[in-house]
């Protein structure tokens, strides 16, 4: 059986071989142990002051062709390495929704700013600094919206040469947009003044989830005409004690995008993943009526109970996830704890199928080898028949 035909099988609730191992996106420590590479000092490039000079005068000219390439080559990497691993399902995020403005600064395209800074070993991330939509005239004057024909154009391109290199050895989550609808929305106008802007700007609201829906729609057709099998899209909905906003509002604002986005998915014969950290619990009825086939991060940390949520929902959607970040997947952890981890989670919620085991979500830290015990302990465990199980082989 081979990763695709497993992944389907499984979301479909049909027998399969053993539960596939997914992984939630591997940064550049765990890519680089795993092909040999030395990291590359992006710190030091913030720290140099020519670099700084040439981003302030530059930085929005060189997006493209160097912070966007650069980009695409790490990601080809992370994929590789995933697939090296023995992974047979990988999370790939083409992430060309951004503009450098200068050194210290990126601009997301639908209207957030985030800070460049080092991740605390050797690299570069970003961490959001503010809205970009402070008022109306903001939202109409925002210089930086993107084409979206472009977008998609360049998505398949880069999608199409990665199908060709590891279509056959995994199975491909392929995103095109760095953040889903909601999430851009908080992003662009802000936490606290969100429920403002929904209040009294329902106009630009509508024109903004318009904007996303159709940036999704476009880029996901062009994923899956470069022969991506699954379409997986991040979009957090809760804190890790709750829903950010009414369940009821989430369904009334987004669901309509959502349920148009996934159906056009599914019109493919291609799957829907929707990753949401924090804690769901009262918006998972939502998300499956939406359609999705898998809901992926069930967060250790937060709330949600994903024992519990197995006896919910294991009939209606597959739950992709279980392994934390936070302790299980760091150096602090033994390989002891996380291979009784690993095999705790195949005996409650393989049984029936509908389990993908993965991590969490994605950290600079993980190193790769509690990657590889995790991988161990599920080619042990994970086998079907499961302990207790009658034998039912595809």
């Amino acid at each position: 059986m081979n990763p695709t035909e497993r992944v389907f099988r499984t979301m479909e609730g049909k027998p399969v071989d053993r539960v596939p191992v997914f992984c939630a996106m591997v940064e550049d420590r765990t890519f680089n142990e795993v092909l040999g590479k030395p990291l590359i000092p992006q710190e030091k490039l913030l720290n140099n002051p020519v670099a700084r000079f040439v981003l302030d005068r530059w930085g929005q000219k060189l997006t493209r062709n160097l912070f966007q390439a650069e980009l695409n080559r790490a990601l080809e990497k992370r994929i590789r390495a995933q697939v090296e691993l023995g992974f047979d399902a990988v999370w790939a995020i083409l992430d060309e929704t951004f503009v450098v403005l200068d050194s210290k600064t990126m601009a997301r395209f639908t209207g957030s700013l985030f800070n460049l800074q080092p991740d605390g070993f050797g690299s570069m991330t970003y961490m959001y600094r503010g809205p970009a939509f402070k008022s109306r005239d903001d939202f109409l004057s925002w210089p930086h919206w993107p084409d979206i024909d472009e977008l998609a154009h360049r998505s398949y391109a880069f999608f199409k040469k990665i199908v060709s290199k590891y279509g056959e050895r995994t199975c491909l989550f392929g995103q095109a947009s760095a953040y889903g609808i909601q999430e851009s929305l908080l992003w662009a106008v802000g936490f606290e003044k969100m429920p403002v802007w929904i209040r009294r700007e329902k106009d630009l609201v509508q024109r903004f989830i318009g904007f996303n829906e159709e940036l999704c729609l476009k880029t996901n057709m062009a994923m899956l005409d470069a022969g991506v099998p699954v379409i997986i899209q991040t979009d957090d909905f809760a804190f890790k004690s709750g829903p950010i906003m009414n369940p009821k509002l989430v369904d009334e604002l987004f669901g309509p995008s959502y349920r148009r986005i996934i159906r056009a998915v599914h019109d493919r014969g291609a799957k829907y993943v929707l990753h949401s950290c924090g804690d769901n619990t009262k918006l998972f009825d939502t998300f499956i009526s939406w359609g999705v086939d898998g809901l992926h991060a069930y967060e250790n940390t937060s709330n949600v109970d994903i024992f519990r949520e197995k006896e919910l929902h294991g009939d209606q959607v597959t739950i992709v996830g279980g392994v934390g970040v936070d302790y299980l997947l760091t150096d602090r952890s033994r390989d002891t704890e996380v291979r009784e981890e690993v095999r705790k989670l195949m005996r409650v919620l393989a049984p029936g199928g509908r389990f993908i085991l993965a991590p969490v979500h994605s950290l600079s830290s993980i190193p790769a080898d509690k990657l590889k015990t995790m991988l161990a302990a599920a080619l042990e465990y994970g086998w079907y028949p499961l302990p207790g199980e009658k034998e039912e082989r595809p």
